[in-house]
């Protein structure tokens, strides 16, 4: 079966998103330049299992933008570790969940557009996923898909970079779970930036 992976940045006290008031894309309001650098290499990593990336909407409408990973060759100074994983990132199968809301064409720049996930089966549409043939599924961010899949047991495993850093604004990862939920370590990294690279299944 394969798995579905959890990849996603945190501040030392849960906050996953930048803040709604400006930008809530933009987790560069509590990180740093190396905090990044350090978390590319974890993720490189991470894709190696990889071929298959799940997205919320609003995460697949920030990083599909030509700034971001489809422009990824044009970054200012762009460096080869940014490089080889944007390679990973824009040549892996995007599947995004949109539920019932309308949007334009899918599209990640000149390469192979994202498939839709919509309806009112999306968790077993997921689960169908899981039981299909292919390489790992990981997803990036979408801390919304990420609780409604938290809820559903579907989620097998959590990466999570936390920096150590408390802000006053933005959204918790596990806000309004509908139950407890316990999770076993299974490793622990100290990173290069100070922060801490952890991995844990349900």
């Amino acid at each position: 079966m394969r798995k579905i992976i959890l990849y996603i940045n945190s501040t030392f006290n849960g906050v996953v998103t930048g803040d709604p008031k400006k930008d809530k894309t933009n987790f560069m309001a509590w990180t740093t330049e190396a905090f990044v650098e350090a978390g590319s290499k974890c993720l490189l990593k991470t894709m190696e299992t990889v071929d298959t990336i799940l997205l919320g909407r609003k995460t697949y409408e920030d990083l599909s933008r030509e700034s971001k990973w489809p422009g990824v060759n044009d970054w200012p100074g762009v460096n080869d570790l940014a490089l080889r994983l944007g390679e990973k990132i824009n040549n892996a199968r995007k599947l995004v969940v949109t539920g019932d809301r309308s949007l334009d064409p899918l599209r990640w720049g000149k390469f192979e557009a994202p498939d839709r996930l919509t309806g009112n089966n999306i968790e077993q549409q997921i689960k169908d996923l899981k039981n299909g043939d292919g390489a790992d599924i990981v997803i990036f961010g979408s801390p919304t898909l990420v609780r409604s899949l938290t809820d559903a047991n579907l989620i097998d495993e959590y990466q999570i970079q936390l920096r150590p850093v408390v802000v006053n604004f933005g959204e918790h990862l596990f806000d309004n779970l509908k139950d407890r939920k316990d999770f076993q370590l299974i490793d622990v990294e100290t990173l290069e930036d100070g922060s801490i690279f952890v991995k844990y299944r349900p």
